[in-house]
């Protein structure tokens, strides 16, 4: 009697299958707690992580990111807004107030809200990897 993984290509399709679960695993265990997977004003907040989407970026003005931004740093979950207000802070002109972080906390804050991002309203961002 052969084996059912006795072919190259069912082996393949066989660990294929492996990786899918195990990613998706790992997507879950992954997800971190304090944010959430639905919340109030989710619809507005995708909508507006949509300007970001890499088919968008060669669109978008200065203006326009800032604007989709502060629009998300309000509709964004509760848990995520301190980073909401990072990135906010990041686009802001020098004549207004803002704050600033060092480069490995904005590179940490973009990821994080890349991640989540991607995650909860189905986008493709640039440079994040999901």
């Amino acid at each position: 009697m052969t084996s059912m993984l006795s072919t190259p290509s069912s082996r393949r399709w066989a660990a294929g299958a492996v990786a899918l679960v195990l990613a998706g695993a790992g997507a879950w265990l992954l997800w971190p707690e304090n944010l959430p997977t639905q919340w109030p004003d989710k619809a507005a907040f995708c909508a507006n992580a949509a300007t970001f989407e890499v088919s968008e970026q060669d669109h978008i003005t200065g203006e326009e990111r800032l604007a989709a931004v502060r629009a998300m740093a309000v509709s964004s979950p509760e848990a995520l807004r301190d980073e909401m207000r990072v990135l906010v802070d990041d686009l802001v002109p020098e004549s207004e107030p803002h704050s600033h972080v060092s480069a490995d906390e904005f590179q940490e804050v973009t990821v994080k809200v890349g991640e989540f991002v991607e995650r909860a309203c189905g986008l493709n961002l640039p440079s994040i990897r999901t």
